[in-house]
């Protein structure tokens, strides 16, 4: 299968291109950059031969299966179509558009088309979430109550919060280029049938940045799920939560923990409140049974090479298969416009 590369900036020089690269009978033919200079030094980087500066030229004299879109989301609509119209199946970064109005375009396009589309929402294929997923499938859990998101930022740790940085144009800052990741994330646990309320301060001095904090409330089902996020995390932050009736799970994306109830007797209970019973004691018991309880799976997996820790590499293994197969890609076009729907709504209550 030949590949374009649009886009040669980080996350394809880190994660897409050396992940296609292991992907059997993948050939990536040409990379594409407005930045000749750039596309030249990726295409020498990865042995490719083909460099272009325009989407149009590259897609004219190169035959292409697959065209890999990795460019900031202001461009992902135009390009996608272009890569449809052209019979190209497209794999594009998160998020899918800027808005749901550009995420129908994509669908228009795609009608009819016989060309496929897989929107990276990597998330769902880390190691980690895999396995969770298929705790809950089990039943575990018991009936799924409620699930808490948090991707909490130190400042000073990512390039998204830099003066200049593409993501600052977008509806919600910074937080319009990765609030996509827990949205998809609670969406697969518990189906988001609406947002209830957003929340979003601005606490540092920075004149570029629009908001650094955000809280969501989303509902679903017999559920509830919460997202939090933040520019001014003195560390850097990104957990998951799952509640049920039967147990937790709590994920770091190196490690998950089960949660089992800790069953503590009534007049056990009462005592340690009433301070009839040495307090620090109880508490000690009750921690103590709470950790004997909790079951930690270290994944292996998440600890190697950093495109098989992100889940691309596994979703963009899927959708190749699902190419081949004339399967469902991984994550659909509707699955994105779904989250871009909901993302639009969110940003409509604070912006």
């Amino acid at each position: 299968m030949k590949v374009g590369i649009i886009g040669c900036g980080a996350v394809a020089k880190a994660i897409h291109i050396p992940t296609l690269l292991r992907v059997k009978d993948v050939e990536i033919v040409a990379v594409c950059d407005i930045d000749k200079a750039e596309a030249k030094k990726v295409a020498n980087l990865f042995n490719i031969n083909g460099y272009y500066t325009e989407t149009s030229d590259m897609l004219k004299r190169e035959e292409l299966e697959l065209v890999d879109i990795c460019t900031p989301p202001q461009m992902h609509a135009p390009m996608a179509i272009q890569a449809i119209e052209e019979g190209c199946h497209v794999l594009l970064e998160k998020p899918m558009t800027l808005n749901v109005n550009e995420a129908d375009k994509i669908l228009r396009a795609l009608k009819n088309s016989g060309v496929k589309l897989c929107v990276v929402h990597n998330y769902l294929f880390k190691p980690v979430v895999i396995k969770a997923k298929s705790i809950v499938d089990r039943g575990e859990l018991g009936d799924i109550t409620g699930m808490e998101v948090k991707f909490l930022d130190r400042f000073d740790t990512t390039p998204f919060w830099e003066k200049g940085h593409w993501c600052h144009s977008m509806p919600g800052g910074r937080f319009g280029e990765n609030i996509i990741h827990p949205l998809y994330l609670i969406d697969k646990f518990l189906n988001i049938s609406d947002v209830v309320a957003a929340h979003a301060k601005k606490l540092s001095n920075y004149d570029w940045v629009s908001i650094d904090e955000l809280k969501v409330l989303l509902d679903a089902k017999n559920s509830m799920g919460t997202i939090s996020m933040s520019g001014n995390s003195p560390r850097d932050v990104t957990t998951v939560d799952i509640y049920g009736t039967e147990m937790n799970l709590h994920l770091d994306f190196a490690t998950i923990i089960k949660y089992k109830p800790v069953r503590i007797s009534p007049n056990k209970y009462y005592r340690y409140l009433l301070g009839s019973v040495d307090n620090i004691s109880i508490g000690s018991k009750i921690f103590a049974s709470a950790i004997s309880h909790a079951t930690s799976y270290p994944l292996k997996s998440s600890t190697r090479k950093r495109y098989i820790r992100s889940g691309h590499y596994y979703l963009i293994q899927k959708f190749i298969e699902s190419i081949r197969d004339d399967k469902t890609p991984p994550v659909t076009a509707d699955e994105g416009r779904k989250m871009m729907a909901l993302q639009e709504k969110i940003f409509a209550q604070i912006i």
